[in-house]
Protein backbone atom coordinates (compact mmCIF):
# COMPACT_ATOMS: atom_id res chain seq x y z
CA UNK A 1 0.00 0.00 0.00
CA UNK A 2 1.08 3.57 -0.67
CA UNK A 3 -0.29 6.83 0.69
CA UNK A 4 0.19 10.48 -0.19
CA UNK A 5 -0.31 13.08 2.51
CA UNK A 6 0.13 16.84 2.18
CA UNK A 7 1.07 19.00 5.14
CA UNK A 8 2.05 22.65 5.70
CA UNK A 9 5.61 23.71 6.42
CA UNK A 10 6.41 26.49 8.87
CA UNK A 11 4.84 29.86 8.10
CA UNK A 12 7.01 32.51 6.44
CA UNK A 13 5.78 35.96 5.55
CA UNK A 14 2.17 34.88 6.11
CA UNK A 15 2.40 31.83 3.81
CA UNK A 16 3.30 28.17 4.21
CA UNK A 17 4.91 25.78 1.71
CA UNK A 18 2.89 22.59 1.12
CA UNK A 19 5.06 19.50 1.59
CA UNK A 20 4.37 15.82 0.80
CA UNK A 21 4.79 12.69 2.86
CA UNK A 22 4.79 9.73 0.44
CA UNK A 23 4.77 6.42 2.35
CA UNK A 24 5.16 2.94 0.82
CA UNK A 25 6.71 -0.44 1.68
CA UNK A 26 7.97 0.79 5.09
CA UNK A 27 9.73 3.68 3.35
CA UNK A 28 8.93 7.39 3.24
CA UNK A 29 9.81 10.21 0.87
CA UNK A 30 9.44 13.83 1.93
CA UNK A 31 8.89 16.05 -1.10
CA UNK A 32 7.93 19.62 -1.86
CA UNK A 33 4.99 20.68 -4.02
CA UNK A 34 6.63 24.03 -4.67
CA UNK A 35 3.29 25.71 -3.89
CA UNK A 36 2.48 27.99 -0.95
CA UNK A 37 -0.83 29.11 0.58
CA UNK A 38 -1.78 31.12 3.62
CA UNK A 39 -1.72 28.92 6.70
CA UNK A 40 -5.38 29.47 7.53
CA UNK A 41 -6.34 28.45 3.97
CA UNK A 42 -4.94 24.95 4.36
CA UNK A 43 -7.29 22.13 5.41
CA UNK A 44 -5.41 19.06 6.67
CA UNK A 45 -8.69 17.15 6.85
CA UNK A 46 -9.62 17.80 3.22
CA UNK A 47 -6.03 17.81 2.01
CA UNK A 48 -6.90 20.93 0.04
CA UNK A 49 -6.70 24.71 0.20
CA UNK A 50 -9.90 26.57 1.00
CA UNK A 51 -12.08 28.19 -0.17
CA UNK A 52 -11.97 25.81 -3.12
CA UNK A 53 -12.98 28.39 -5.70
CA UNK A 54 -9.98 30.56 -4.83
CA UNK A 55 -7.47 27.71 -4.98
CA UNK A 56 -8.81 25.66 -7.90
CA UNK A 57 -5.44 25.54 -9.71
CA UNK A 58 -3.54 24.66 -6.53
CA UNK A 59 -5.92 21.81 -5.69
CA UNK A 60 -5.83 20.56 -9.27
CA UNK A 61 -2.05 20.40 -9.13
CA UNK A 62 -2.20 18.50 -5.84
CA UNK A 63 -4.44 15.88 -7.48
CA UNK A 64 -1.98 15.58 -10.38
CA UNK A 65 0.90 15.06 -7.96
CA UNK A 66 -1.06 12.40 -6.06
CA UNK A 67 -1.93 10.53 -9.24
CA UNK A 68 1.65 10.71 -10.50
CA UNK A 69 3.14 9.29 -7.28
CA UNK A 70 0.60 6.46 -6.99
CA UNK A 71 0.96 5.54 -10.66
CA UNK A 72 4.74 5.47 -10.29
CA UNK A 73 4.40 3.25 -7.24
CA UNK A 74 2.15 0.79 -9.11
CA UNK A 75 4.69 0.67 -11.95
CA UNK A 76 7.65 -0.11 -9.71
CA UNK A 77 5.95 -2.26 -7.08
CA UNK A 78 3.72 -4.96 -8.62
CA UNK A 79 1.19 -6.15 -6.05
CA UNK A 80 2.25 -9.82 -6.18
CA UNK A 81 5.99 -9.20 -5.77
CA UNK A 82 8.17 -9.19 -2.67
CA UNK A 83 11.05 -6.71 -2.39
CA UNK A 84 14.16 -6.58 -0.27
CA UNK A 85 15.15 -3.51 1.73
CA UNK A 86 17.82 -2.66 -0.84
CA UNK A 87 15.35 -2.98 -3.71
CA UNK A 88 12.89 -0.65 -1.94
CA UNK A 89 15.69 1.85 -1.40
CA UNK A 90 16.71 1.70 -5.06
CA UNK A 91 13.13 2.14 -6.26
CA UNK A 92 12.65 5.04 -3.83
CA UNK A 93 15.48 6.83 -5.60
CA UNK A 94 13.81 6.16 -8.94
CA UNK A 95 10.56 7.68 -7.66
CA UNK A 96 12.44 10.74 -6.37
CA UNK A 97 14.19 11.30 -9.69
CA UNK A 98 10.97 10.78 -11.64
CA UNK A 99 9.19 13.29 -9.40
CA UNK A 100 11.92 15.89 -10.00
CA UNK A 101 11.42 15.46 -13.73
CA UNK A 102 7.62 15.63 -13.35
CA UNK A 103 7.95 18.91 -11.45
CA UNK A 104 10.29 20.36 -14.08
CA UNK A 105 13.24 20.52 -11.71
CA UNK A 106 15.31 18.03 -13.69
CA UNK A 107 15.68 17.11 -17.33
CA UNK A 108 14.67 13.51 -17.95
CA UNK A 109 17.54 11.18 -18.73
CA UNK A 110 17.14 9.12 -21.84
CA UNK A 111 16.61 5.59 -20.60
CA UNK A 112 17.01 2.65 -22.92
CA UNK A 113 14.75 -0.04 -21.52
CA UNK A 114 16.20 -3.52 -21.51
CA UNK A 115 13.82 -6.25 -22.68
CA UNK A 116 14.39 -9.98 -22.43
CA UNK A 117 15.25 -10.20 -26.13
CA UNK A 118 17.69 -7.27 -26.02
CA UNK A 119 19.19 -8.69 -22.81
CA UNK A 120 20.40 -11.72 -24.80
CA UNK A 121 22.98 -9.54 -26.56
CA UNK A 122 24.10 -8.11 -23.20
CA UNK A 123 24.42 -11.66 -21.85
CA UNK A 124 26.46 -12.78 -24.88
CA UNK A 125 28.87 -9.84 -24.58
CA UNK A 126 29.20 -10.41 -20.84
CA UNK A 127 30.28 -14.03 -21.21
CA UNK A 128 31.97 -14.04 -24.64
CA UNK A 129 35.36 -14.61 -23.01
CA UNK A 130 34.11 -17.13 -20.45
CA UNK A 131 31.96 -19.50 -22.54
CA UNK A 132 33.09 -21.20 -25.71
CA UNK A 133 31.90 -19.52 -28.94
CA UNK A 134 29.49 -22.34 -29.80
CA UNK A 135 27.71 -21.90 -26.45
CA UNK A 136 27.38 -18.15 -26.99
CA UNK A 137 26.09 -18.74 -30.53
CA UNK A 138 23.24 -20.92 -29.21
CA UNK A 139 21.84 -17.85 -27.39
CA UNK A 140 21.76 -16.06 -30.74
CA UNK A 141 19.67 -18.95 -32.04
CA UNK A 142 17.31 -18.58 -29.08
CA UNK A 143 16.99 -14.85 -29.83
CA UNK A 144 15.99 -15.62 -33.43
CA UNK A 145 13.38 -18.15 -32.27
CA UNK A 146 11.91 -15.75 -29.69
CA UNK A 147 11.60 -12.96 -32.26
CA UNK A 148 10.00 -15.27 -34.82
CA UNK A 149 7.64 -16.68 -32.15
CA UNK A 150 6.62 -13.17 -31.09
CA UNK A 151 5.96 -12.13 -34.70
CA UNK A 152 3.99 -15.24 -35.62
CA UNK A 153 1.86 -15.61 -32.48
CA UNK A 154 1.57 -11.99 -31.32
CA UNK A 155 2.66 -13.11 -27.84
CA UNK A 156 4.74 -10.34 -26.23
CA UNK A 157 8.04 -11.78 -25.04
CA UNK A 158 9.52 -9.93 -22.06
CA UNK A 159 10.64 -10.49 -18.50
CA UNK A 160 7.14 -10.16 -17.06
CA UNK A 161 5.52 -12.58 -19.55
CA UNK A 162 7.79 -15.57 -18.90
CA UNK A 163 5.43 -17.97 -17.18
CA UNK A 164 3.23 -20.99 -17.80
CA UNK A 165 1.40 -19.43 -20.74
CA UNK A 166 4.68 -18.53 -22.45
CA UNK A 167 6.12 -21.99 -21.79
CA UNK A 168 3.16 -23.79 -23.40
CA UNK A 169 2.93 -21.48 -26.42
CA UNK A 170 6.70 -21.32 -27.05
CA UNK A 171 7.28 -25.08 -26.78
CA UNK A 172 4.28 -25.66 -29.07
CA UNK A 173 5.80 -23.23 -31.57
CA UNK A 174 9.20 -24.96 -31.45
CA UNK A 175 7.51 -28.32 -32.04
CA UNK A 176 5.63 -26.86 -35.01
CA UNK A 177 8.92 -25.85 -36.66
CA UNK A 178 10.12 -29.44 -36.17
CA UNK A 179 12.74 -28.95 -33.47
CA UNK A 180 13.61 -32.10 -31.56
CA UNK A 181 12.63 -32.47 -27.88
CA UNK A 182 16.19 -32.07 -26.58
CA UNK A 183 16.72 -28.95 -28.71
CA UNK A 184 13.50 -27.49 -27.30
CA UNK A 185 14.68 -28.41 -23.81
CA UNK A 186 18.01 -26.70 -24.42
CA UNK A 187 16.22 -23.47 -25.44
CA UNK A 188 14.04 -23.58 -22.31
CA UNK A 189 17.18 -24.07 -20.23
CA UNK A 190 18.66 -20.95 -21.83
CA UNK A 191 15.50 -18.94 -21.10
CA UNK A 192 15.77 -19.97 -17.44
CA UNK A 193 19.46 -18.99 -17.38
CA UNK A 194 18.66 -15.55 -18.83
CA UNK A 195 15.85 -15.00 -16.33
CA UNK A 196 18.15 -15.89 -13.43
CA UNK A 197 20.77 -13.46 -14.71
CA UNK A 198 18.19 -10.70 -15.22
CA UNK A 199 16.86 -11.27 -11.70
CA UNK A 200 20.37 -10.86 -10.30
CA UNK A 201 20.71 -7.64 -12.33
CA UNK A 202 17.41 -6.43 -10.81
CA UNK A 203 15.83 -6.16 -14.25
CA UNK A 204 12.89 -8.31 -13.16
CA UNK A 205 11.25 -9.78 -10.09
CA UNK A 206 9.47 -12.50 -12.07
CA UNK A 207 10.35 -15.98 -10.78
CA UNK A 208 7.71 -18.06 -12.60
CA UNK A 209 10.43 -19.90 -14.51
CA UNK A 210 11.27 -21.73 -11.25
CA UNK A 211 7.83 -23.31 -11.05
CA UNK A 212 7.44 -27.05 -11.58
CA UNK A 213 5.54 -26.78 -14.86
CA UNK A 214 8.40 -24.76 -16.40
CA UNK A 215 10.45 -27.92 -16.94
CA UNK A 216 13.35 -28.61 -19.26
CA UNK A 217 12.35 -31.29 -21.77
CA UNK A 218 14.92 -34.05 -22.15
CA UNK A 219 14.71 -37.45 -23.73
CA UNK A 220 17.34 -40.14 -24.11
CA UNK A 221 18.59 -39.81 -27.67
CA UNK A 222 21.80 -40.37 -29.58
CA UNK A 223 22.11 -43.84 -28.08
CA UNK A 224 23.82 -45.46 -31.04
CA UNK A 225 27.33 -46.86 -30.84
CA UNK A 226 29.32 -48.90 -33.34
CA UNK A 227 31.06 -52.15 -32.43
CA UNK A 228 34.69 -52.76 -33.40
CA UNK A 229 33.53 -54.93 -36.32
CA UNK A 230 31.11 -52.23 -37.54
CA UNK A 231 33.81 -49.56 -37.36
CA UNK A 232 36.12 -51.78 -39.40
CA UNK A 233 33.38 -52.48 -41.95
CA UNK A 234 32.65 -48.77 -42.27
CA UNK A 235 36.33 -47.98 -42.84
CA UNK A 236 36.53 -50.59 -45.59
CA UNK A 237 33.30 -49.47 -47.30
CA UNK A 238 33.86 -48.15 -50.82
CA UNK A 239 33.13 -44.41 -51.13
CA UNK A 240 33.94 -42.77 -54.47
CA UNK A 241 33.44 -39.15 -53.43
CA UNK A 242 36.75 -37.85 -51.93
CA UNK A 243 35.10 -35.32 -49.58
CA UNK A 244 32.68 -37.90 -48.15
CA UNK A 245 35.46 -40.49 -47.92
CA UNK A 246 37.59 -38.08 -45.90
CA UNK A 247 34.74 -37.39 -43.47
CA UNK A 248 34.26 -41.16 -43.10
CA UNK A 249 37.95 -41.56 -42.26
CA UNK A 250 37.88 -38.70 -39.72
CA UNK A 251 34.78 -40.25 -38.16
CA UNK A 252 36.48 -43.67 -37.87
CA UNK A 253 39.64 -42.09 -36.50
CA UNK A 254 37.73 -40.40 -33.68
CA UNK A 255 35.97 -43.63 -32.76
CA UNK A 256 39.39 -44.31 -31.20
CA UNK A 257 39.92 -40.89 -29.57
CA UNK A 258 36.45 -40.33 -28.06
CA UNK A 259 36.77 -36.59 -28.67
CA UNK A 260 33.90 -34.19 -29.33
CA UNK A 261 33.55 -32.68 -32.79
CA UNK A 262 34.89 -29.35 -31.49
CA UNK A 263 38.20 -31.08 -30.73
CA UNK A 264 38.57 -33.07 -33.95
CA UNK A 265 40.79 -30.39 -35.59
CA UNK A 266 43.30 -30.89 -32.75
CA UNK A 267 43.94 -34.50 -33.77
CA UNK A 268 47.16 -34.03 -35.70
CA UNK A 269 50.59 -35.61 -36.02
CA UNK A 270 52.20 -32.64 -34.26
CA UNK A 271 50.10 -33.36 -31.13
CA UNK A 272 51.27 -36.99 -30.94
CA UNK A 273 54.32 -37.74 -28.80
CA UNK A 274 55.60 -41.17 -27.80
CA UNK A 275 52.45 -42.85 -29.12
CA UNK A 276 50.07 -40.57 -27.19
CA UNK A 277 47.78 -37.78 -28.40
CA UNK A 278 47.83 -34.62 -26.26
CA UNK A 279 44.73 -32.44 -26.49
CA UNK A 280 43.25 -29.64 -24.37
CA UNK A 281 39.50 -30.00 -24.82
CA UNK A 282 37.49 -26.97 -25.80
CA UNK A 283 34.39 -27.63 -23.67
CA UNK A 284 36.12 -28.32 -20.34
CA UNK A 285 39.50 -26.66 -21.02
CA UNK A 286 41.19 -29.71 -19.50
CA UNK A 287 44.20 -31.63 -20.88
CA UNK A 288 43.54 -35.13 -22.17
CA UNK A 289 46.14 -37.75 -23.08
CA UNK A 290 44.95 -40.58 -25.37
CA UNK A 291 46.96 -43.64 -26.45
CA UNK A 292 47.08 -43.73 -30.25
CA UNK A 293 46.01 -46.86 -32.13
CA UNK A 294 47.86 -47.72 -35.36
CA UNK A 295 44.71 -46.93 -37.38
CA UNK A 296 44.73 -43.34 -36.05
CA UNK A 297 48.32 -42.84 -37.22
CA UNK A 298 47.48 -44.47 -40.57
CA UNK A 299 44.63 -42.03 -41.26
CA UNK A 300 46.63 -39.00 -40.13
CA UNK A 301 49.55 -39.94 -42.36
CA UNK A 302 47.12 -40.34 -45.29
CA UNK A 303 45.83 -36.76 -45.03
CA UNK A 304 48.55 -34.85 -43.20
CA UNK A 305 46.56 -31.84 -42.01
CA UNK A 306 42.88 -32.55 -41.31
CA UNK A 307 40.42 -29.73 -41.89
CA UNK A 308 37.13 -30.50 -40.18
CA UNK A 309 33.91 -28.91 -41.55
CA UNK A 310 31.32 -27.28 -39.29
CA UNK A 311 29.19 -29.49 -37.08
CA UNK A 312 26.22 -29.11 -39.42
CA UNK A 313 28.18 -29.98 -42.57
CA UNK A 314 29.94 -32.87 -40.82
CA UNK A 315 26.64 -34.35 -39.65
CA UNK A 316 25.16 -33.94 -43.13
CA UNK A 317 28.07 -35.94 -44.55
CA UNK A 318 27.83 -38.58 -41.81
CA UNK A 319 24.10 -38.92 -42.45
CA UNK A 320 24.88 -39.55 -46.15
CA UNK A 321 27.54 -42.12 -45.20
CA UNK A 322 25.11 -43.83 -42.82
CA UNK A 323 22.45 -44.10 -45.52
CA UNK A 324 24.98 -45.66 -47.87
CA UNK A 325 25.99 -48.17 -45.18
CA UNK A 326 22.32 -48.99 -44.61
CA UNK A 327 21.69 -49.51 -48.31
CA UNK A 328 24.66 -51.89 -48.46
CA UNK A 329 23.43 -53.73 -45.34
CA UNK A 330 26.88 -53.15 -43.89
CA UNK A 331 28.11 -55.24 -40.97
CA UNK A 332 26.67 -58.11 -38.99
CA UNK A 333 24.55 -56.05 -36.56
CA UNK A 334 21.28 -54.13 -36.73
CA UNK A 335 21.66 -52.12 -39.94
CA UNK A 336 19.00 -49.58 -38.85
CA UNK A 337 21.57 -47.96 -36.57
CA UNK A 338 23.42 -46.62 -39.63
CA UNK A 339 20.56 -44.18 -40.18
CA UNK A 340 21.16 -42.69 -36.73
CA UNK A 341 24.92 -42.18 -36.66
CA UNK A 342 26.14 -38.62 -36.04
CA UNK A 343 29.32 -36.95 -34.77
CA UNK A 344 28.51 -37.87 -31.16
CA UNK A 345 28.42 -41.56 -32.09
CA UNK A 346 32.22 -41.60 -31.97
CA UNK A 347 32.28 -40.78 -28.23
CA UNK A 348 29.73 -43.43 -27.35
CA UNK A 349 31.53 -45.97 -29.54
CA UNK A 350 34.88 -45.19 -27.92
CA UNK A 351 33.56 -45.34 -24.35
CA UNK A 352 31.44 -48.45 -24.87
CA UNK A 353 34.08 -50.43 -26.77
CA UNK A 354 36.78 -49.49 -24.27
CA UNK A 355 34.53 -50.60 -21.40
CA UNK A 356 33.67 -53.91 -23.08
CA UNK A 357 37.34 -54.57 -23.77
CA UNK A 358 38.01 -54.47 -20.04
CA UNK A 359 39.65 -51.04 -19.63
CA UNK A 360 38.85 -49.75 -16.11
CA UNK A 361 36.07 -47.17 -16.03
CA UNK A 362 38.22 -44.60 -14.23
CA UNK A 363 40.79 -44.73 -17.02
CA UNK A 364 38.14 -44.28 -19.72
CA UNK A 365 36.59 -41.39 -17.77
CA UNK A 366 39.97 -39.61 -17.79
CA UNK A 367 39.55 -39.35 -21.56
CA UNK A 368 35.77 -38.82 -21.88
CA UNK A 369 35.65 -36.31 -19.02
CA UNK A 370 32.87 -38.01 -17.04
CA UNK A 371 33.19 -37.14 -13.37
CA UNK A 372 31.07 -39.91 -11.81
CA UNK A 373 30.68 -43.61 -12.58
CA UNK A 374 26.91 -43.08 -12.49
CA UNK A 375 27.00 -40.57 -15.35
CA UNK A 376 29.47 -42.74 -17.26
CA UNK A 377 27.32 -45.86 -16.98
CA UNK A 378 24.33 -43.91 -18.29
CA UNK A 379 26.45 -42.74 -21.21
CA UNK A 380 27.75 -46.04 -22.51
CA UNK A 381 25.45 -48.42 -24.41
CA UNK A 382 25.88 -51.94 -23.08
CA UNK A 383 23.19 -54.62 -23.22
CA UNK A 384 22.70 -57.21 -20.49
CA UNK A 385 24.06 -59.85 -22.86
CA UNK A 386 27.20 -57.80 -23.53
CA UNK A 387 27.71 -57.31 -19.81
CA UNK A 388 27.35 -61.06 -19.24
CA UNK A 389 29.85 -61.78 -22.02
CA UNK A 390 32.28 -59.33 -20.46
CA UNK A 391 31.97 -60.91 -17.01
CA UNK A 392 31.80 -64.61 -17.88
CA UNK A 393 35.59 -65.09 -17.64
CA UNK A 394 35.88 -63.10 -14.41
CA UNK A 395 37.41 -65.20 -11.57
CA UNK A 396 34.20 -64.72 -9.55
CA UNK A 397 32.26 -66.82 -12.08
CA UNK A 398 34.96 -69.52 -12.40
Amino acid sequence: MASVKFYPHKETNGKTLILISFTFNHARLRLSTGMSVTLNAWSSEDQKARPFKDFAEVNKRLREITNFLLDKYDELFPSDAVFTKDEVSSKSQQILEAYQVFMGRKVAKEVVRVSLISFITIFQNRYKNKFNPAHIKHYGGLKNHLEAFQTKTGFRVDFDTIGKDFYIKFTDYLQEINLKPNTIGAHIKRVKRLMNEAFEDKLTTNQDHHKREFKVIKVDVDTVYLTENEIKALYEMQIDLPAKRKIRDIFVLNCYTGLRHSDWPKVSIKNIHDGKLYVRTQKTDEPVIIPVKPLVSEILEKYGTIEVPTLQKTNEAIRWIGEKAFDQKLGPGDIRKWLEIRTHTVRRSFATNAYLSGIPMRDIMQITGHRTTESFLKYIRVTKLETAEKLKDHPFFS
